[in-house]
């Protein structure tokens, strides 16, 4: 009988402390509070949530407008831009038919230039007939170009079939206009993506927004 009371005396007491460093831990921690620097700042945010909250609303919602204000004005002038692409793109659309010829009376001229800083650019104009043949049937049109060509040399000819008289020796317009489309294209889609991803995701609203405040007053 002495022993089991003895267990049972052993057994209150370890119960005892036990609950005594139960409540020791509990009275050295502040309920709900987290330990470390990233604690912290979420427990700074968390105490000031009151003020916070009404900031962040103010922010997303400026960010929703200003970015679908950006996106509209994105879209205009990227419109513009791809009009244009299409526009050089075709603009020798109908010179489908190319030939080599070649450059005669080539006459050049170059100017030295000196710019603000005292740099020297140098200049060069020359001007020459190009000749070509299209069916057994010579053409000779003047031309100029800013850089050095000599006689005889050959150039790529595009014309006109039903009027060969009508050429271009320019290849960059198609190129050109390639790219205005596709960077237009490109610039449409991220606008309007990034648009979409701030009115369905308020962080991003409010990154936005915090940015265009920013902007606004710098």
């Amino acid at each position: 009988m002495k022993k089991k009371g003895g267990d049972a005396y052993l057994q209150q007491n370890m119960q005892n402390m036990q609950n005594m460093q139960n409540m020791q831990n509990m009275q050295g921690q502040t309920p709900g509070y987290q330990q470390g620097f990233i604690g912290s700042a979420i427990n700074d945010l968390n105490s000031n949530k009151e003020v916070l909250n009404p900031l962040y609303n103010t922010a997303a919602s400026i960010g929703m407008i200003y970015t679908v204000f950006f996106t509209f004005i994105v879209i205009i002038i990227c419109s513009i831009m791809i009009y244009m692409g299409f526009w050089l793109k075709n603009l020798n659309s109908n010179k489908s038919q190319s030939v080599t010829g070649k450059y005669t009376n080539v006459k050049c001229t170059s100017e030295i230039i000196e710019d603000t800083n005292k740099n020297k650019n140098t200049i060069i104009n020359c001007t020459a007939d190009i000749l070509y043949t299209v069916n057994e049937k010579e053409y000779k049109k003047a031309h100029q170009v800013t850089h050095t060509i000599n006689n005889n040399q050959p150039i790529k000819v595009n014309y006109d079939p039903s009027n060969p008289e009508d050429f271009s020796t320019d290849h960059n317009y198609y190129y050109f206009g390639i790219g205005l489309i596709v960077v237009g294209i490109l610039s449409i889609i991220i606008a309007i993506f990034w648009s979409i991803m701030s009115i369905m995701y308020k962080p991003i609203a409010a990154a936005s927004g915090v940015g265009a405040i920013g902007d606004a007053l710098m």
